[in-house]
């Protein structure tokens, strides 16, 4: 090559004769073309090197080199290939993986642009076996960030492979940065010493390598071989020396990150393999692990959450079969299993404490399996993963008896005021199919929920399509609920007898099941084989069967709506008669039963007890309780929408909904408005006239609105062009806490499991449109970890998403932070907290019915306020509250009115402007009005 290149790509091949062509054709396909290819080959015996050797010479760009010696891993390639290097910068390349195209390409512009002594790039795995793709630690590369230094973010520090990286040829060689030749695992020595040199590191969100990760069977590579001892001295050594490279006084975040990740990873890979390994092996690699686990800093060990304590605590006890108990939890299987024994002294409860070895490694020991009493105290119910457990099964005349037990440390479930106890039984695979079943007798004895359930196998599944039935428990209250995992323990032995439908074209099709035991170790229901004779004999019944299931369940199900046939028949529902005793319910378009529509069909069946009700519910979403529901966009929906006489909705019917002229259409809309809406929107101001009368006819099919206030009559009234019957009676939500006393909020803390002791507060944000439709959580702007610092011994934070959001606390948070978003019923929540942070929702209107403390959390105010739509008012100018930007505000002004109501005069002011005058009779009057 006349002139040298920008990147020279090092490639590490030792008998890889089937892959090498590929990892040499990416190189030489990159969109950038001024790169040279160093393929060095370790000394392979298989013929290999004759291949790879023609394949790279066939480029100018490429040259071939080999050592003199086999280095036995892939580090004496990389050093010579380094030392070799005539680019400017460096990447490297195994020979069973491929360069993404434009790899080159966007990793040298942004080396370029920044300057960066490192830039890094995306992974993607790619399973051979399973033919899927796999990310590796992408929430590292979402966006484009630069950082001086691994400093300013040292989780980077854990992507610690060399690969997807483009290095400063000159930064490595000026700060002696190599790849050790004695061990493997190199890479996790090359990485922290480059980390912790580099002036500047890059981060870009494109692909740059594709890791081919073949089944063990098949390939398997050095990392992959964790059965050998060997393998795990080989790990241990090279985080030894990484130890030892970097200076906790220079570096004290990416030392206390690599001291986390052993923990997290590099300890976890061989922890892991304990669950399948026998004792003896199992015991072999924990006797190795144990001294370099006592080195690890007690500050990475204080990161973690109490599953993954008790797992290292029995690591350091040597015990295999407790490391194994701690999967069950660390899995999610379980939050605690037993054996959990209060140390009433300690205030603490201790997991196997029997165990704990009298060595000077016993204070740790300790420490690692306790976990603070106050801690459970505070974990509300329905965020514990119950341990739930078979203690007997029973079958006879076709049925089951199931007798189980669900560990309740800390008396939780028997201090609510009351809960049931469920089996929910489903069908697994692509037919869906379910049915909840009540548990009975239950009792509490000691630590334990004592059950009994009967499972029957329903009359109305298509048992020919379902080989398998899985069986899990349900724990709920009026308020929420939480599924679990039911444990089959290996003592109880699997009865013989069969399970069978009922009812006489079942009994002649004769399609029976048998308990077993899955690969999961929970319990389950497995179809039998039948015999040729049974077999005749169902293809002549079960297209009748097939019929009777069809017609239960296929009007149930979301169609797609707006084609020629859905309006033919819609048109055609539409000419059938009223029925003047249904009402068709909606809340926030069929997701929940909570808001106004909750409270109206509650007053509704109190007054009006004949009145049919028919509940709207948004397909997939689970609903406890005994109600008549149809899923929305289904044809019963349609037939419920056509014919109801009455229609109750708190946002909007479908597009598609036509209203009847004797129908009555109740609007008790979901909030006080502080957006503009309506017509008032540029989208609608600036919009077609169609546009506008299309909007304005929706809200004209609206016989009734409920009004909380004039300023909402002052301005969603026009915004819609309402020009119907106004119901100024405030909001039917509100009854409830504009009637509160002390004893009812007492009351909803219980049913949510709530300390007493403990003040709360909740933080309830508006929509964020990033995380609409995705499955990915919002961004959460509160550091979480400085919260429990400054206010964690003070209160319980409460955080409840927007429903069309989601949010991910870690499990580390339990009993501090909890997640409320499932709660439907935010009334509840209102009940027991202290004090409101919210941002720009319309929870700041509701909550100030109870007359507490709210303060607005405004950190992003001015892209809010100044975005397309606008706002009616300035929450500057008029606040219920203290107006906060930043976290440091924002937890002093929460200490301070934990104890002292600061804004009492500006929150009444607030309230008389803008908020609803609630008398808790709302309900009463609404449904006097609409249904008297």
């Amino acid at each position: 090559m006349s002139h040298s290149p920008d990147i020279t790509i090092v490639l590490a091949h030792f008998n890889d004769g089937e892959h090498v062509i590929d990892a040499v054709r990416s190189v030489y396909g990159q969109t950038h073309k001024n790169i040279e290819l160093l393929l060095v080959d370790d000394c392979s015996t298989d013929g290999s090197a004759d291949t790879a050797r023609a394949i790279v010479e066939q480029d100018p760009r490429g040259r071939f080199l080999s050592l003199d010696v086999n280095s036995g891993g892939v580090g004496g390639p990389r050093s010579r290939g380094l030392e070799e290097a005539r680019g400017d910068y460096v990447l490297f390349l195994d020979s069973d993986d491929t360069l993404d195209r434009h790899a080159c390409k966007n990793l040298l512009h942004e080396a370029e642009t920044s300057n960066a002594d490192i830039v890094m790039a995306r992974t993607r795995r790619f399973e051979i076996g399973a033919q899927r793709w796999k990310g590796w630690h992408d929430k590292l590369y979402v966006s484009r960030e630069h950082y001086e230094s691994i400093e300013e973010n040292p989780d980077l520090s854990v992507d610690t492979i060399v690969v997807a990286k483009l290095y400063k040829v000159e930064f490595l060689r000026n700060n002696s940065i190599q790849f050790p030749t004695d061990i493997h695992y190199e890479d996790l020595v090359f990485s922290a010493n480059a980390f912790m040199n580099a002036s500047g590191i890059s981060v870009i969100p494109q692909s740059a390598y594709v890791w081919n990760i073949y089944p063990n069977e098949i390939r398997k590579s050095i990392t992959n071989q964790r059965d050998s001892i060997q393998n795990l001295i080989y790990r241990l050594e090279a985080l030894a020396r990484v130890e030892k490279i970097v200076d906790f006084s220079k570096n004290p975040g990416l030392f206390n990150r690599l001291q986390l990740k052993i923990l997290r990873h590099d300890a976890r890979l061989y922890l892991n393999d304990i669950v399948s390994h026998d004792d003896a092996l199992a015991m072999e690699i924990l006797k190795v692990l144990k001294p370099f686990l006592l080195r690890v800093s007690p500050e990475a060990y204080a990161q973690l959450d109490v599953p993954e304590r008790f797992l290292y605590g029995a690591a350091l006890m040597l015990r295999p079969d407790i490391v194994r108990d701690a999967f069950t939890m660390i899995n999610k299987r379980a939050t605690w299993i037993p054996p959990l024994e209060l140390d009433v002294e300690a205030s603490t409860y201790r997991w196997h404490s029997e165990s704990i070895p009298g060595t000077p490694d016993e204070s740790l020991c300790g420490e690692l399996l306790s976990v603070n009493k106050s801690d459970v105290d505070s974990t509300p119910w329905f965020q514990v993963e119950w341990h739930h457990e078979v203690r007997d099964i029973q079958v006879s005349s076709g049925k089951l008896t199931i007798k189980g037990r669900t560990f309740d440390p800390g008396l939780k479930l028997s201090s609510l005021n009351n809960f049931d106890l469920f089996l929910k039984i489903f069908s697994r695979g692509k037919n869906r199919f379910s049915q909840i079943i009540k548990c009975e007798n239950v009792i509490h004895e000691n630590q334990w929920v004592l059950w009994e359930a009967l499972i029957i196998i329903p009359t109305g599944w298509p048992a020919g399509d379902i080989a398998k039935i899985g069986i899990r428990p349900r724990i709920s209250n009026q308020l929420t609920s939480r599924e679990g995992h039911l444990v089959f323990p290996s003592s109880i032995k699997i009865s013989k007898k069969s399970l069978f439908n009922q009812g006489l074209l079942n009994r002649i099709e004769s399609y029976r099941y048998r308990v077993y035991r899955t690969v999961d170790g929970t319990i389950g229901l497995r179809r039998l084989k039948s015999g040729k004779k049974r077999i005749l004999v169902r293809q002549i019944v079960s297209p009748v069967s097939k019929f009777n299931v069809k017609k239960d369940t296929v009007f149930d199900r979301p169609v797609k709506t707006n084609s020629l046939k859905w309006k033919l028949i819609y048109t055609f529902l539409r000419m059938l008669p009223l029925e003047s005793d249904s009402t068709l319910f909606e809340s926030h378009m069929g997701t929940s039963m909570s808001d106004s529509p909750g409270v109206i069909s509650s007053t509704l069946a109190t007054h009006y007890p004949n009145q049919k009700q028919i509940w709207s519910i948004a397909q997939g979403k689970n609903i406890d309780g005994d109600f008549n529901s149809v899923t929305r966009h289904s044809a019963k929906y349609l037939y419920a929408l056509a014919r109801s006489r009455y229609l109750v909705d708190n946002q909007s019917l479908p597009s598609y909904f036509v209203k009847r002229k004797s129908q009555r259409y109740l609007q008790l809309w979901h909030g006080i408005p502080l957006k503009r809406m309506g017509l008032d929107e540029p989208d609608f101001a600036d919009g077609s006239i169609e546009k506008k009368r299309d909007l304005v006819k929706k809200a004209s099919y609206w016989d009734y609105l409920t009004i909380p206030n004039p300023y909402f009559e002052s301005t969603f009234v026009p915004a819609f062009g309402y020009k119907n019957e106004m119901l100024k009676y405030g909001s039917p939500r509100n009854d409830i806490l504009a009637k509160l006393d002390n004893s009812m909020s007492d009351n909803f803390r219980n049913m949510l499991g709530l300390p007493r002791d403990r003040k709360i507060v909740l933080y309830a944000p508006t929509f964020r449109a990033n995380s609409r439709n995705s499955k990915r959580s919002i961004k959460l702007e509160l550091d979480l970890e400085r919260w429990i610092e400054e206010l964690g011994d003070d209160c319980i934070l409460l955080i409840r998403a927007h429903y069309l959001n989601k949010v991910s606390i870690h499990p580390k948070f339990s009993g501090k932070v909890v997640d409320v978003s499932g709660i439907e019923d935010i009334s509840s929540l209102f009940a027991v907290s202290d004090v409101l942070i919210t941002d720009y929702s319309s929870v700041m209107f509701d909550y100030c019915t109870l007359d507490r403390p709210i303060l607005i959390y405004a950190y992003d105010y001015e892209n809010y306020v100044n975005d397309e739509r606008g706002t009616y008012f300035s929450l500057e100018e008029f606040s219920p509250g203290l107006v906060v930007n930043d976290q440091s505000s924002l937890h002093a002004a929460v200490l301070e009115r934990l104890t002292v109501d600061l804004d009492k005069v500006e929150r009444r002011e607030f309230s008389q402007r803008f908020a609803g005058f609630e008398d808790g009779h709302s309900a009463d009057r609404t449904v006097a009005r609409v249904w008297g």
